[in-house]
């Protein structure tokens, strides 16, 4: 079996977010998968290796789909409710699609991105170059995963009798115009639990 591994996908976006000075992280997501709440524990994981306190009630907000839509209403209905001074410096998308919907929520309540809040996705469709403020994202590696597949079922054909095997893939993080650095020094975990070398730039 060949997948990405999701939990590592969601700690290495949270991890560059919060190594660029953000404290006040929203993380925008759709949970009726498996591999997004796989996600989701990995953020946690960052903001624990940096001794940050993730709260459900202030940093997450949960949508009923995966769609523009979905992330639009669900933004502009936490934002009317926030109060401006606790407002967050950046929003993590479970995809493109919903960093789309939180962009133009943004645009609506009158605030720009990234000069007011940066926004960062974990895509699933490589839509994020073709914004207008291009997002920087970490890649679902689907070329790699079918490549990756072909070459173990070539094995399997070669050597049908030897053990299965899974195979957990990375992604990869594409930095564009979307994040902004808070403050001019860089954040270092207290303790790091994981080894990222598996992302290129």
């Amino acid at each position: 079996m060949v997948m990405p591994d999701h939990q590592l996908i969601g700690e290495f976006s949270a991890t560059y977010l919060i190594e660029h000075g953000h404290r006040d992280i929203l993380t925008l997501m759709c949970l009726r998968r498996k591999t997004m709440e796989m996600r989701l524990n990995g953020i946690r994981e960052a903001w624990a290796d940096h001794n940050m306190i993730f709260d459900d009630s202030r940093h997450l907000v949960a949508t009923s789909g995966f769609g523009a839509t979905e992330a639009r209403e669900a933004i502009s209905a936490y934002f009317s409710t926030c109060p401006t001074e606790g407002r967050p410096t950046a929003i993590l998308a479970g995809g493109d699609f919903m960093a789309v919907g939180a962009q133009e929520a943004l645009e609506k309540l009158g605030l720009s991105f990234p000069g007011d809040i940066s926004i960062m996705s974990m895509d699933v469709f490589d839509l994020a170059e073709i914004h207008a403020v291009p997002l920087t994202a970490v890649h679902v590696p689907r070329d790699e995963l079918g490549g990756e597949a072909l070459r173990l079922l070539q094995q399997r054909l070669l050597r049908p009798n030897a053990p299965c095997c899974s195979l957990l893939l990375g992604g990869r993080l594409v930095v564009r115009s979307s994040v902004k650095r808070i403050g001019s020094r860089k954040v270092k975990a207290a303790i790091s639990s994981r080894n990222h070398g598996l992302y290129g730039n």
